[in-house]
């Protein structure tokens, strides 16, 4: 039972790299292995910036193949009426490798066709081991690619410089596309040297010899460790805001940490500066004492004994850095808010929709819309009017344009400095949030405020420019912006009737002249389409169905809330008899209305089956329409049983589709209203199989 190692060592890979590798060698070798009849699905993939190796233990030498059989064409089309071959079975049999009459013929559902068996032959494994390597070389597919090899046939992401392959204590040459192969690696650029690799189950420790660290669980690992030590021996502790670990953990071999301070006349920079020049720039970790920024820590890939060396210049570029966002800041700074504000009106948010000044309008009078729908305090409406029209002052800032991550926060920090009340300077923070499905959302009211009209103003004006995503195309990041939204309505609970508000939206952009495509009816339709389907992809991840949520948005709330309480309620009770029974009723009605003759409406006519339906559905509409301006979908439900138990009877007592014309128009239109009642609560007609939904 050998070891099998393969290794494709490379020029260094970008952290991206690395981590396509990493996902896709273990579906490759799977998918392999389980064509061949070997399992390889406990498997190991290592990848460090230099090689993409996988490992499997303890595999059999020889693979027993399995019988199978090829199925070909219909008899009747194999063989003529005397039996005699036809240019389909002889090119079938030239496909599977078998004689004519090696072709047996069997029934399947009662159809004669033409089978090519091939019986199990087992293989040894040193066979197969080649062929994986090729399948793995060149089948990752990266999002860069270079091409390399003979004739330029390799894509790869890096040019690959060698290729071993071991099993066990065995050398297994392979020939592909010219690559040097054998049983020598490469160690450390800098601090190794070639390593032989003696059997496939050394691979690791031979490699750990010329400083290479090639498992990315062991590197981890050893990187957290030095980094916790480095941060006690200053007192303090690290953090990775930006989530820098995984990139640097594909960026080094062989990891040592070491400390840097921060030059003295840049303290007085805002700290979120401080951690944005040492994480997006330089990939540090800042180091907190007591509270306040005391240095940085970086994990380095070159030669310990130099670390002095390495540590100054770590801080020299930093200090460059910051130096370039110091006199940025004060620029800004002397400037003040107002100038910066004015400098909007230059500044193009887009070009059919304006300048960031007219985005700024915008986003007051949408904060001021919602603070009416959600029924906020007048403290909370002010303090969120205030943020909008401060929200996007920074983008005129130089500091902005140095370090673009930081816009919002910048903002946030002049307002400060300019004494504006803490609680607009977090709305205005809060803006982007939240900035993906796990993110935190905003943790005030004005800044939820000010995040949802940004939402809604982006939403609102690519849609209504002609700008909606098409398939995986999301350039500005409306899908992100919609589920953001979703996540901000139903965690406040705000009955914001969303139709009205996206209107609103498309008329500010229309009275400031922007060059629209859609109309408001158009934009507002394209629009809750796309953050109802948002709101059932949330739905879903909290365990409601599809058809659930189609139901429950087709009642047309208008609220968020509104909509997945409904959800919620109908994937908890469609099983129940009482829902089956509406569903039923509600199913039979609309199939007939749906044939109904133009203009069918119902007058009374002294019918008994008319009138008892029309009384059943005259008594059940108060108790239906109270029930949903409450949001009870259960008080909803019980008003529409005497209905459901009237309809039974009506289809009993009454011919729908009667001889006499005028007694087919009300018979239709009284169903017509029936079917509106059932669509008080729900779209009944989105669920399928009797309202079981399984």
């Amino acid at each position: 039972m050998p070891d099998l190692l393969i290794e494709i060592g490379c020029e260094e890979l970008p952290a991206s790299a690395c981590r396509e590798a990493l996902e896709q060698t273990p579906l490759l070798a799977t998918s392999f292995g389980e064509r061949v009849g070997l399992d390889l699905s406990a498997g190991h993939t290592w990848v460090s910036p230099r090689r993409i190796a996988f490992a499997a233990f303890d595999i059999p030498e020889v693979v027993a193949g399995a019988a199978r059989s090829a199925r070909g064409p219909a008899a009747q089309a194999g063989f003529d009426a005397d039996g005699t071959p036809t240019k389909a079975a002889i090119g079938f049999a030239r496909g599977q490798g078998v004689a004519v009459d090696e072709l047996v013929t069997r029934e399947v559902d009662g159809r004669a066709f033409i089978f090519a068996e091939h019986p199990a032959v087992s293989r040894p494994v040193d066979e197969l081991v080649p062929a994986l390597a090729g399948e793995i070389l060149n089948g990752l597919r990266f999002s860069k690619n270079m091409r390399w090899g003979d004739g330029l046939g390799l894509r790869f992401s890096r040019p690959v410089r060698w290729v071993v392959v071991k099993l066990g204590e065995a050398t297994i040459p392979v020939d592909l596309h010219g690559l040097p192969n054998g049983d020598v690696s490469q160690g450390h650029r800098f601090l190794g040297a070639p390593a032989t690799i003696a059997r496939a189950g050394a691979y690791r420790d031979a490699l750990r010899e010329v400083c290479v660290v090639v498992d990315q669980n062991e590197r981890r690992e050893r990187i957290v460790t030095q980094l916790d030590e480095a941060a006690r021996n200053l007192g303090g502790t690290w953090s990775d805001p930006g989530g820098k670990l995984e990139e640097v953990l594909h960026l080094v071999e062989w990891p040592s940490v070491l400390s840097g301070t921060i030059g003295e006349r840049f303290r007085s920079l805002p700290q979120l500066v401080l951690v944005t020049a040492m994480q997006s720039h330089q990939r540090y970790f800042p180091v907190e004492v007591a509270g306040a920024l005391a240095g940085f820590l970086a994990v380095s890939n070159g030669d310990p004994a130099h670390a002095d060396v390495i540590t100054r210049g770590n801080e020299g570029v930093l200090n460059a850095r910051l130096q370039d966002a110091a006199f940025s800041f004060e620029r800004d700074r002397a400037a003040g808010l107002t100038a910066l504000d004015a400098r909007l009106d230059d500044i193009i948010f887009h070009a059919k929709l304006g300048s960031l000044a007219s985005k700024r309008e915008r986003l007051v009078a949408t904060v001021t819309d919602l603070t009416v729908a959600a029924a906020v305090s007048e403290p909370d409406r002010k303090a969120a009017e205030v943020a909008a029209r401060l929200a996007k002052v920074d983008q005129g800032a130089v500091l902005v344009a140095e370090f673009s991550d930081l816009q919002g926060h910048v903002a946030a920090e002049y307002a400060r400095l300019e004494g504006h009340p803490e609680a607009v300077c977090r709305a205005i923070e809060s803006q982007f949030l939240p900035e993906g499905p796990d993110s935190a959302l905003p943790e005030s009211v004005p800044g939820a405020l000010v995040a949802l009209a940004e939402k809604i103003d982006n939403l609102v004006g690519a849609f209504a420019i002609g700008e909606a995503p098409t398939g995986s195309k999301d350039p500005y990041g409306l899908r992100r912006a919609a589920s953001g939204l979703v996540r901000i309505i139903l965690a406040r609970g705000w009955n914001v009737d969303l139709a009205v508000t996206l209107g609103d939206a498309h008329d500010r952009f229309a009275a400031q002249g922007a060059d629209l495509s859609l109309d408001r009816d158009g934009t507002t339709v394209a629009v809750t389409t796309f953050v109802a389907d948002r709101l059932a992809h949330a739905l879903g991840l909290a365990g409601v169905d599809a058809e659930a949520s189609a139901a429950a948005e087709g009642a047309q709330l208008g609220s968020l809330p509104a909509t997945a309480e409904l959800a919620r309620f109908i994937q908890d009770h469609r099983s129940r008899d009482a829902f089956q029974a509406s569903w039923t009723a509600s199913t039979r009605v609309s199939r007939l209305v749906a044939k109904a003759p133009d203009g069918a409406t119902y007058t009374p006519a002294g019918d008994s089956g008319e009138d008892a339906l029309a009384a059943a559905i005259a008594a059940s509409r108060p108790g239906v329409e109270s029930a949903r301006a409450g949001r009870n979908p259960a008080a909803a439900l019980d008003a529409l049983a005497p209905l459901t138990a009237a309809i039974d009877q009506f289809f009993v007592d009454v011919m729908v589709n009667a001889d006499d014309p005028a007694a087919r128009s009300r018979r239709y239109g009284l169903l017509g209203e029936a079917r509106d009642i059932f669509a008080l609560l729900c779209d009944f007609s989105a669920i399928t199989q009797g309202g079981s939904g399984r």
